[in-house]
């Protein structure tokens, strides 16, 4: 894998790690803290809001969490 160095990249990251469970997503916020990029998207169609957390190493590339509020 490669380093991830923009936010462009690294939402494309996690957009293409969603792509194989939500048909639906939307874009929260990304952050970086440290080495690491921080994606956060609303995969919710109809109700309350359920945001998935996608935490990405800037190093190698590689999802290192994803957790689900």
């Amino acid at each position: 894998m490669s380093e991830i160095t923009s936010v462009e990249e690294a939402i494309k990251k996690a957009v293409s790690f969603l792509n194989e469970y939500y048909a639906f997503k939307k874009l929260e916020k990304v952050k970086k803290v440290g080495d690491v990029w921080i994606v956060e998207y609303d995969v919710s169609i109809l109700g309350p809001k359920e945001i998935v957390i996608i935490k990405i190493d800037s190093k190698n590339g590689q999802i290192i969490e994803y957790t689900k509020q």
